[in-house]
């Protein structure tokens, strides 16, 4: 059966899948996940252990031999490697790039729960993929004529549960100058007179500040919880706790000990507009648009300046967002200044207004449709997927281009439009779709490369092979609808 025969008994079928292809790929377009890379995967889990002020000797032992050994069984896993420092260390574990690494965390954070009990008891473990979203996105200072402990309680307990809210944020850390500390300092020789030990004293308080439950009450059909507190309200509730007993009566601590409210030692020195502030840094999510969480995060920012205080100050100072526009737009200018170059082209060569446009209107339907397709294989809109298409520009309309010669051949030949649509097509299937596997066959195999290369270069590869198949489907399929309509008029 011919082919352009067949399109044309059924050419409401295909004016009806062009325009479904194309609505579908401008939906893509707004919808897919703007970032300035394709998501790398890097196949390495970090386990970062801090365990206080502890010598690196005693943390080696203590922390680092213990996880590693449990790390190193873990299945996938070809090298585990560690940093130890005082009171810290990072144990990194790199497995297999064909290892799927969602199930690598999970398989380590399980190995490393086995391990708790082998570590000193105030230790804390964290547990996380290496991966781009661990980066900020977005940073945020925030000034004010206000004590440095000030501003990290405002950003900590206001502006970090804001921004928490936005859908695709990762995580918000904040980091200041001064931390606010309640601080007990003990009196050695009031301790020991009453026979009370550092670790005693820091066990009572601990149990002390609490909220536990005591019961049920059941009313109405309804069940209530009964809960009792603890928790400490000022620095008095915490001189009045009761810390041991002696002869003659309880102990408190503030019997013992002073308490004043103050700041953690100083470890690093935030300032911003050359004055001191509070840093707020935004992550995203595995997959989140940079855009769009960038956007909602600073329209949060500045509209909620009626809740920041009149004294404090809140101010971008790192945009990716900003850059990734920047870049994007870029490759845009460059594809649209390609495909008008492209078209220039063809008509000062072709010499026909019609065959021209005919030629041409597949260049636009490849590349809106494409982004159809790198959003259902999970791809992003990146410098690499758009460069592909960038690349992919002069290749989508040789296609249309040869075929649609032929057609006009056939037509100054003597033939009707409907057959030297017919003819002139039949005549290049071979050949266009040998020209058009040769180039998916030297692009395709780029993304079957593993680890964080096979991810450059996968989105590369998915654009450029979707975009030249499209290309050959609307050249057998839809130019030759378009050519014999407009040579037939």
């Amino acid at each position: 059966m011919n082919l352009v025969r067949f399109c044309r008994r059924n050419s409401r079928a295909v004016l009806l899948l062009t325009a479904a292809l194309t609505v579908a790929g401008m939906i893509a377009v707004f919808q897919s996940p703007s970032n300035i890379y394709p998501e790398l995967n890097f196949p390495r889990v970090v386990i970062l252990a801090h365990s206080g002020d502890l010598s690196p000797d005693i943390m080696l032992l203590t922390a680092t031999r213990p996880i590693e050994e449990q790390v190193s069984t873990v299945l996938g896993a070809r090298r585990v490697r560690s940093r130890t420092i005082r009171g810290a260390a990072e144990i990194s574990v790199l497995f297999n790039p064909s290892m799927d690494m969602q199930q690598a965390l999970q398989l380590v954070q399980a190995r490393v729960n086995d391990a708790r009990s082998a570590l000193p008891a105030e230790t804390e473990i964290d547990v996380e993929r290496l991966t781009p979203a661990v980066f900020p996105i977005l940073s945020l200072i925030l000034n004010g004529n206000v004590p440095d402990a000030d501003l990290n309680d405002f950003a900590v307990y206001n502006l970090k549960p804001l921004f928490s809210r936005v859908p695709g944020v990762g995580q918000v850390e904040v980091q200041a100058t001064d931390t606010r500390e309640i601080s007990v300092i003990i009196d050695p020789q009031k301790a020991l007179s009453h026979r009370l030990s550092l670790p005693d004293i820091a066990d009572r308080l601990r149990a002390t500040n609490n909220v536990s439950s005591v019961g049920r009450l059941d009313s109405n059909y309804q069940r209530f919880l009964i809960l009792t507190s603890t928790q400490y309200k000022s620095t008095d509730d915490i001189g009045n706790t009761v810390v041991g007993s002696d002869p003659k009566g309880q102990v408190r601590l503030s019997e013992i000990a002073t308490i004043h409210e103050g700041v953690a030692d100083r470890q690093l020195l935030v300032t911003g507009n050359g004055r001191p502030a509070a840093v707020i840094n935004v992550t995203r999510q595995i997959g989140g648009n940079i855009i769009s969480i960038s956007d909602q995060v600073k329209d949060l920012a500045f509209s909620s300046r009626n809740v920041i205080p009149a004294t404090l100050h809140l101010s971008v100072v790192y945009d990716l967002a900003e850059f990734v526009r920047e870049s994007m737009s870029s490759v845009r200018d460059a594809i649209l200044i390609g495909g008008f170059l492209a078209i220039v082209i063809l008509f000062v060569f072709l010499r026909q207004a019609r065959i021209t446009v005919v030629a041409a209107v597949s260049l636009p339907l490849t590349v809106i449709a494409t982004f159809f397709f790198v959003k259902i294989f999970g791809g992003t809109l990146n410098l690499m997927s758009l460069g592909g298409l960038a690349i992919a520009i002069g290749l989508v309309i040789d296609d249309s281009v040869v075929v649609v010669e032929n057609i006009y051949r056939h037509v100054g030949e003597g033939l009707t439009a409907e057959q030297a649509a017919e003819v002139g097509t039949g005549e290049l299937i071979g050949p266009v779709v040998g020209s058009t596997l040769t180039t998916v066959v030297v692009f395709l195999p780029l993304g079957l490369l593993q680890g964080a290369v096979g991810s450059f270069f996968s989105a590369l590869s998915l654009t450029l092979t979707a975009s030249v198949l499209l290309s050959l489907l609307y050249s057998l399929a839809l130019v030759p609808l378009l050519a014999e309509y407009l040579l037939a008029n």
